[in-house]
């Protein structure tokens, strides 16, 4: 006796696996194999032809018709045809683009939950970011929590996102009443932005680092009860660090600075 590949309709060889890749069920694959084979079917012929329930022919025929593998005949008998394997593409591009939106949508959603999940807990936790996105997502995050922020900038920035990003950045910093304590390097632009009242627009307040005295690719912001360490260069990652304690000796260190670089 022959065991039969559960992955294969009893008429037809043809595998299943290719649809439930595309996002079908099992039975929605059966019955869509079923349609191509014989051409019509009713939910009631279409349930005898894959082992189904009556009840299940119809919720399958229905389906297939939402999918757009099968389409309902006029006529007071329903009658479902099968749609040209081409709108599988079609499916399965949907598929795609549906898990990409979710994937962005639970990144950029994720910084609440852990702020809830840390509230509630004495342990510090940390949480790395991968590239550019990554970085800007440490971006996105001082913006949601709205606290000052105490920063310790690097030059490296600049290349790595571009001009145009770091202004609209700085300018929604603003819009939302965010201050900025910020130690950086003493460029030309960076005195043209004090002495000509942008910083002063922008709530940025600056305090010059002696000359070469920081050089690492590397931007740490202080802020809330996080501190986010952001690697540009070659790296491009970040890791956010979400801790009261740690927070609040990185403000002593960023402020015993400031203090030193104004003396």
């Amino acid at each position: 006796m022959t065991c039969m590949d559960s992955s294969h309709t009893p008429e037809t060889s043809v595998d299943t696996a290719i649809l439930r890749k595309a996002g079908l069920t099992e039975s929605q694959a059966k019955g869509y194999l079923a349609l191509i084979e014989h051409g019509e079917l009713t939910p009631v012929e279409l349930a005898e032809k894959t082992g189904e329930s009556r009840t299940n022919g119809y919720m399958i025929c229905e389906k297939l018709e939402q999918l757009g593998l099968a389409t309902k005949k006029d006529g007071k008998k329903a009658v479902y045809a099968p749609s040209h394997p081409s709108a599988l593409e079609i499916l399965a591009e949907k598929r795609r683009k549906a898990v990409t939106r979710n994937e962005q949508e639970v990144k950029q959603g994720i910084s609440p939950l852990i702020d809830l999940f840390y509230k509630f807990r004495e342990e510090p936790g940390a949480r790395t970011l991968q590239g550019i996105e990554g970085i800007k997502e440490v971006y996105r995050d001082t913006l949601r929590t709205k606290s000052p922020i105490y920063l310790l900038r690097t030059v490296a920035d600049t290349p790595d996102l571009g001009l145009e990003y770091l202004n609209n950045y700085r300018e929604q910093r603003a819009t939302l009443g965010i201050h900025t304590y910020a130690l950086t390097p003493e460029t030309e632009i960076a005195k043209a932005h004090m002495t000509s009242g942008e910083d002063e627009r922008l709530n940025f307040h600056r305090t010059f680092l002696p000359d070469n005295t920081y050089t690492a690719p590397v931007e740490i912001d202080i802020y809330s009860s996080k501190v986010a360490f952001i690697a540009f260069g070659e790296t491009q990652m970040a890791t956010i660090i979400e801790s009261p304690a740690i927070a609040e000796a990185m403000h002593q260190l960023h402020t015993i600075i400031t203090d030193y670089s104004t003396n």
